[in-house]
């Protein structure tokens, strides 16, 4: 008799993510968000069962999870696509956890505050701050009811759209339809608090690891889609997965699928053991490049497989690989990263690199 495994909390939340994505990404759910429809019915769902306040304190009703959790669930709804900004809420509760990890400072505060007055309507956004007053491609800054950014003087600084904090304008997307607006904001109007140090860098690599966490569960489903296609399209009463031409394109994209998958978890073992360390920007960047260069790599082999099939509207393929295209230049693309890792790696010198990386 085999022994009986307890199914754990956050494994009953990957079920639960499962269960409402069959419930409400219909065909015709999906088409309307591509219209640029946003999905109440599909935001309450997940926000009934906790997802879209997930790392927000017990104390406040959130589940407290930590980031690696987090990015283990974003990588779950990735690989349904949901058409909703579930990655840019935890990236903005990640951002105040990180500038206030007890959750007790003037902004957790009013954010916790806003969310008990408007659980599941809110939807909070974050975007990097420079000295203008205006930002570009602010992700869902359109339905966002608060604004969080952070500058490089390591201030946050929280807007509320109840005070006309900000405005519009102009509403953008990116290629895989997912609202990027151009904001201006009113500085005056928003609750500032000082961030520790080097609050902005690890509000890129929060980013960085977020947007790695969604393209590893596409990459995921990409494969999967492009081995079934395979098994089931026939060529010459044969299907196309026997011909070795094919073979080789599938091997390719799961091997890459493989390594990014290694170097995003290696991410996670870092962060959740010491975070916000120079071994974690060294995680982060390795992860976020490689992720970001599989994305690419990938998407190319899987509508390689799919012939033109892959590129129709009645088929699933495009809406995993235009994210994923529109995802690996986000927070950074692979060259970015590389350059970075470049740098580190030439600031310790030839005599430290080795002990670097075994100790890593």
């Amino acid at each position: 008799m085999d022994a009986f495994h307890p199914v754990s909390a956050e494994d009953d939340m990957l079920q639960t993510i499962d269960r409402i994505a069959g419930d409400f990404l219909k065909q015709m759910t999906i088409r309307a968000a591509e219209d640029g429809i946003f999905q109440h019915d599909l935001w309450s769902a997940l926000s009934e069962v906790g997802l879209t306040t997930a790392m927000l304190p017990e104390s406040a009703g959130g589940l407290s999870l930590g980031l690696r959790q987090m990015c283990e669930l974003l990588e779950r709804c990735s690989y349904h696509a949901m058409p909703v900004p579930i990655a840019e809420m935890a990236l903005a509760q990640a951002l105040v956890s990180a500038c206030d990890h007890h959750w007790c400072g003037p902004i957790a505060r009013a954010l916790i505050s806003r969310f008990d007055a408007d659980r599941d309507k809110i939807v909070m956004t974050a975007a990097l701050q420079k000295s203008e007053s205006t930002i570009a491609r602010v992700p869902w800054a359109g339905r966002a009811q608060i604004l969080c950014l952070v500058d490089h003087q390591d201030r946050l600084l929280m807007l509320d759209d109840s005070k006309a904090s900000w405005q519009i304008l102009h509403a953008r997307r990116n290629l895989a339809g997912e609202p990027r607006d151009d904001v201006q904001f009113d500085i005056l109007s928003g609750v500032v608090a000082a961030g520790s140090k080097g609050l902005f860098s690890q509000f890129e690599q929060i980013g960085a690891l977020v947007r790695t966490a969604q393209m590893s569960g596409a990459i995921s489903r990409t494969l999967q889609l492009s081995i079934c296609y395979a098994n089931e399209r026939k060529q010459f009463n044969r299907p196309i997965a026997k011909f070795q031409a094919v073979q080789h394109m599938l091997a390719v994209l799961a091997s890459h699928a493989a390594a990014a998958k290694a170097a995003y978890q290696a991410a996670l073992d870092v962060v959740e053991s010491e975070p916000w360390s120079a071994r974690t920007s060294w995680s982060v960047a390795i992860a976020k490049a490689r992720m970001s260069e599989a994305a690419g790599l990938c998407a190319d082999l899987a509508h390689q497989v799919h012939g033109a099939m892959g590129f129709t509207r009645e088929h699933s393929l495009h809406r995993f690989t235009r994210r994923l295209y529109a995802w690996r230049d986000e927070f950074g693309h692979e060259a970015y990263w590389q350059a970075r890792v470049g740098e580190w790696t030439l600031e310790l010198g030839a005599d430290a690199i080795w002990d670097h990386l075994v100790r890593h």
